[in-house]
């Protein structure tokens, strides 16, 4: 009996220590809490700079460095766990420092909390960069030096900016220059236009690359939609071959830097290279800055024997080889525009 007692007591001790080891572990396997900031310790700016490609980790180690986040782990648990997480943008952005993970991540996602965004919109004109660039504090003289200035591209020659500042969406950084901001824009244009086959297409079409580089900048002007840009560049090159002057109200707004949706008689009575109601060819330069669409269109453009168009509608614009017809369109225009199709603009 003393025996089967002693055998209970030596088998109820080692389960016991069994379930204490089996808890040790338990305890130990157990993730360490992952340290974070509570929000009620948020503090100071600071500015973080997320670069392109930067991966969930590689953007948790920089919170992590600039004190936005307690730990890395904070920032990339509360990514992971939110799919919104995917649209953080690269760019620089202005975020509080000591802040909980997923206060950081809303941060991130907040479009006023970046930073030194350069937009460049399809057709922008250069004197329009200009300006964009000046309402990010550049100096007027660092801005005017660079801009006013000539360029030398394979293919294209010598020649001022316009036409050559490619429009997207730039993230700039603290105390980058004018000059590499430029760098940027034009190596963005060689990039597209390389891919496009720009040059060795122009030429194929009886055209040096700039001129071509000219129409496109006027597709671009004067298509409201990407789904006419084809047209508009058939239109061009129907006039150009019958020896017509262009007749592009666009081109005369450009001479006038001002941004209308119609010319008046007195607009095209105007003495400019660029008036092209009065002269015939092209203008000497890009009237703006052309999107891929349109340097695509140029390259490409829909087979047809237009020689007139007119935007009759915000959403419609017609075209026609007659001359009766296009009088027409005109008058619809007209019409629409007196009734605020356009939304009161003029």
């Amino acid at each position: 009996m003393k025996n089967r007692n002693r055998l209970l007591l030596v088998v109820l001790s080692i389960v016991i220590m069994a379930i204490a080891a089996l808890a040790v572990v338990r305890e130990a396997r157990k993730p360490d809490p992952i340290p974070d900031y509570a929000l009620s310790e948020k503090s100071s700016e600071t500015t973080v700079v997320i670069p392109e490609g930067a991966t969930g980790d590689q953007i948790a180690k920089l919170l992590f460095e600039k004190n936005v986040v307690k730990s890395g782990r904070a920032f990339f648990a509360a990514a992971t766990a939110d799919d919104s997480s995917k649209g953080i943008q690269p760019g620089t952005y202005r975020l509080s420092t000591k802040i909980p993970g997923r206060e950081a991540l809303s941060q991130l996602l907040d479009k006023e909390r970046r930073m030194l965004v350069l937009i460049i919109r399809e057709g922008e004109r250069i004197y329009e960069l200009r300006d964009d660039l000046l309402e990010l504090d550049f100096k007027p003289s660092e801005v005017r030096d660079i801009l006013e200035s000539e360029i030398s591209l394979q293919g294209f020659g010598e020649r001022a900016f316009e036409g050559f500042l490619f429009p997207a969406t730039y993230n700039l950084t603290p105390n980058e220059k004018v000059a590499s901001i430029r760098d940027r824009l034009i190596d963005k244009f060689l990039s597209v236009t390389q891919r496009l086959d720009f040059i060795s297409k122009s030429k194929a079409k009886g055209l040096s690359p700039y001129e071509a580089l000219v129409i496109a900048s006027i597709v671009q002007a004067e298509g409201f939609s990407e789904n006419d840009f084809g047209k508009v560049a058939r239109v061009i090159f129907n006039r150009l071959e019958l020896g017509m002057p262009l007749q592009m109200d666009s081109t005369v707004l450009y001479a006038l830097k001002e941004r209308r949706l119609a010319v008046s008689r007195s607009d095209i009575s105007i003495a400019s290279a660029y008036n092209t109601y009065n002269r015939k060819g092209l203008p000497p330069t890009p009237i703006g800055n052309p999107g891929e669409s349109a340097l695509r269109a140029t390259l490409e453009p829909e087979p047809g024997d237009w020689l007139y168009f007119v935007t009759v509608a915000p959403t419609e614009t017609k075209f026609t080889n007659s001359y009766t017809e296009f009088l027409s369109f005109k008058r619809e225009f007209k019409r629409n525009l007196k009734a605020g199709i356009f939304d009161g603009k003029s």
